[in-house]
């Protein structure tokens, strides 16, 4: 089993780091490895998510139930796709009004060694990088980019 855990105190608001992070369907327009990306239920606490993931001629989407608690946590748990398992969390500490500590845990498995082989590299790639895209993208919404 592989995992990332990273951690970063970051100069914006929970809430709109929250918000940025939970909108799962407007990754496409600004992650550069996600082609598609869909939220294709939201009951208010839950929602099941869709990403698509194309990078260096290589596609693959999952699926994912992410229960959250508003502006504190996003819970993620795998429902479809190539990973045997894929759990984790976000979580959002605010220190001040403008400040925020953002967690990101994830512990995942693929489904064969030859998806392995194939996407893990890729998939550790986005992994390094996503926490540093999220905060990059906060930074533009917010006027300081």
């Amino acid at each position: 089993m592989d995992y990332i855990n990273k951690s970063e105190e970051i100069n914006v608001g929970h809430e709109l780091i929250f918000s940025l992070i939970n909108n799962v369907s407007d990754y496409h327009r600004f992650l550069p490895w996600c082609s598609d990306s869909k939220i294709i239920s939201d009951t208010g606490d839950k929602m099941l998510a869709e990403i698509e993931i194309s990078k260096n001629f290589i596609n693959w989407k999952f699926s994912t139930e992410n229960t959250y608690d508003l502006n504190k946590k996003i819970t993620i748990k795998l429902i479809d796709g190539p990973f045997n398992h894929l759990d984790g969390y976000w979580e959002f500490k605010k220190i001040d009004n403008y400040n925020t500590t953002v967690d990101l845990y994830l512990e995942y498995k693929f489904d064969s060694r030859l998806i392995e082989l194939s996407i893990k590299p890729i998939f550790s790639n986005i992994m390094s990088t996503i926490l540093d895209s999220f905060i990059s993208e906060a930074f533009k919404r917010k006027g300081l980019a």
